[in-house]
């Protein structure tokens, strides 16, 4: 099943990746007739099977269908050898090969490719009377389609996930500074209660990146190794972080119905949010590190000291002592989880 599954994605992708598909068949027909293999459509076949939308899934492909190859054409082998050219000798050689492959992909999803190997050696090679000969032959036509496949996805208009993880990352941190306005307004209007369901899409969506990333390291890695970006690690991680804290945000909202109060820290309060926001979307945009004490980190860190200079201010009066238990806890759980957002967002810009 293909790691992009879940993932939106956009007609002129589909539009690019059938071109593509059509140019790695022809290719691949191209190569098997100019070189007359018997069985040349076996290429053209595993070209098509290959063949994804998105060039780490198609790396996967090609790694799982090469591997799972190899595997099932010594098994194959092995049955034409074992088994005589019998009608029960095949069905022996057929179970003993799917069964043992099957069972397998419990282990590694690459032996669903070697029962698929086996199979086309065994309903084929019965009769050839160089059987090794003939199992090797079909390892170098399934090799030929997995080469042409693999070509066309990395040279011709590669559509990357990394690409696909940036736009995706850009997008969230809009939607976390809009989730942050809406936080921070019900917060000061009052502590006003928020949706309960306001942050599960976003959730979702953030949660989604470690699967692209995994892709991202596991096999697009292999090939753009000087274009992938470190970087990407910390900003999927930090993404958690700031959700996680816009989720604190909103249970503290909606931990009491009791009268809310105005906020003495709202200047400071707003300040923290609009540099917080400025500091994610530089995160995200530039994908980078931007560097300790940076121009782009500076207007962050200052605004964390003032707000924290001007909670000790209040505390130090007194000012703290008109809430009760519950809003004491609301309040002060909604002001750390606004003051950790900003750190982790500091951390990771000169991480």
């Amino acid at each position: 099943m293909s790691t992009m599954k879940n993932r939106r994605t956009f007609p002129w992708i589909h539009w690019i990746h059938g071109i593509k598909t059509a140019i790695a068949a022809g290719l691949c027909y191209g190569i098997t007739t100019f070189y007359n293999l018997e069985y040349g459509y076996w290429a053209v076949i595993t070209t098509v099977i290959v063949m994804q939308v998105y060039v780490a899934d198609s790396i996967r492909m090609c790694l799982y269908r090469f591997s799972g190859t190899i595997i099932g054409a010594l098994m194959g082998i092995g049955s034409l050898l074992l088994f005589p050219d019998t009608t029960l000798g095949r069905l022996c050689a057929i179970l003993l090969a799917v069964g043992t492959c099957s069972f397998m992909t419990h282990y590694n999803p690459r032996y669903r490719m070697a029962a698929i190997t086996a199979v086309i050696i065994i309903m084929t090679g019965f009769a050839a009377p160089d059987k090794v000969g003939f199992g090797v032959a079909r390892i170098i036509e399934i090799a030929i389609g997995i080469f042409c496949a693999f070509v066309v996805s990395v040279l011709i208009y590669p559509v990357r996930v990394v690409d696909v993880l940036k736009e995706n990352i850009r997008k969230q941190g809009l939607e976390c500074c809009e989730k942050y306005d809406l936080l921070t307004l019900a917060f000061l209007n009052g502590q006003k209660r928020v949706d309960e369901t306001l942050l599960e899409d976003l959730t979702r969506t953030v949660w989604k990146n470690h699967e692209l990333f995994q892709s991202i390291k596991q096999h697009e890695a292999l090939i753009y190794h000087r274009k992938f970006n470190k970087n990407l690690k910390t900003i999927v991680s930090t993404m958690d972080k700031v959700v996680e804290h816009l989720r604190t945000m909103a249970r503290s909202l909606n931990v009491t119905e009791a009268a809310g109060f105005d906020i003495l820290m709202e200047k400071e309060l707003i300040a923290l949010a609009k540099q917080s926001k400025a500091a994610l979307m530089t995160l995200v945009e530039n994908h980078g590190a931007i560097g300790p004490n940076s121009k782009e980190t500076a207007p962050l860190a200052q605004a964390i000291t003032a707000a924290e200079e001007r909670l000790h201010q209040l505390r130090s009066q007194g000012v703290t002592t008109r809430f009760d238990l519950h809003k004491l806890e609301q309040v002060f759980s909604f002001y750390h989880a606004m003051h950790y957002l900003a750190e982790d967002l500091v951390a990771a810009l000169e991480d």
